[in-house]
């Protein structure tokens, strides 16, 4: 008899999903290179929640800028807020370089009281706590952009601004570009988390059926239209017949199960 090594994976077990990013401005470098961490300072952050209850996928997707009424506290709240109602948490660098920022801004706005985010950045970093992407598809060792990784799967990234455009964009005023650029981000890492997770626990329909409710919600949200490249993508062409194949199995077997059962109640019931 074969026996599987494989570890459980948490990812396998987890009914909602939080991926997120965050857009940062920082001085420049005299010598042109990116700027240390701690100088860079949050100006948006991009959630895609996803929730899965009794097999039906609900998502959540929104960003925050600090512009107007929002401050940077509000996004590290924000942020605080979000990751307590997730059973998973994920992001792309962001063991190293996402959620450094927002640790360093919420001490910066002495905002002491976030236990999400403690958490979150506390995480060691083979615990399988923080889901960073970067390490999970490198498995550790050498990182490589989200551009990279997301090229390959068939996931849109990038597909009018770059984060080098941020801080000119930020500076023009340009914020609903911002916006619609850390949204897209974070929905591009959700849908590689998803990916992430069919593979490792080797079940097609992990990644199918949230892929195509996510393809359903984009198209029924106004908001969301800048996210039409999620639906046309090749991923989600991929995704969206063998989810309906899916589901179908799935009902037949709801359908089986019960007459199997009425057929039982039945037979004690008969004289």
């Amino acid at each position: 008899m074969r026996t599987s090594l494989r570890p459980p994976s948490r990812a396998s077990a987890a009914s909602s999903i939080l991926a997120y990013d965050i857009e940062t401005i920082a001085p420049q470098a005299d010598d042109g290179s990116f700027p240390p961490w701690p100088l860079h300072k949050p100006i948006a952050i991009g959630f895609a929640a996803a929730q899965c209850r009794n097999g039906v996928w609900a998502f959540d997707i929104e960003a925050l800028i600090a512009t107007g009424d929002v401050e940077e506290a509000d996004l590290i709240r924000a942020a605080d807020r979000k990751m307590a109602a997730a059973d998973i948490v994920t992001g792309y660098n962001s063991a190293q370089f996402d959620a450094l920022v927002l640790r360093l801004a919420a001490q910066r706005c002495r905002l002491f009281d976030l236990e999400a985010l403690a958490d979150h950045v506390a995480a060691h970093r083979y615990s399988g706590d923080h889901h960073d992407l970067a390490d999970l598809y490198a498995s550790y060792g050498r990182k490589v952009s989200l551009a990279a990784i997301a090229d390959q799967i068939g996931i849109p990234v990038k597909t009018d601004v770059s984060g080098g455009d941020v801080a000119t964009l930020w500076a023009g005023g340009e914020h609903e570009r911002i916006r619609r650029y850390v949204t897209e981000d974070a929905v591009a890492t959700l849908c590689l988390y998803l990916a992430w997770r069919a593979a490792r626990c080797a079940d097609e329909a992990a990644i199918t059926r949230p892929m195509a409710a996510l393809a359903q919600h984009i198209e029924a949200t106004p908001d969301l239209q800048h996210l039409r490249a999620f639906v046309d993508c090749s991923l989600m062409r991929w995704c969206r017949p063998r989810a309906l194949k899916a589901e179908i199995a799935a009902a037949l077997t709801r359908v089986t199960a019960r007459l199997r059962q009425e057929e039982d109640e039945l037979a004690f019931m008969a004289p």
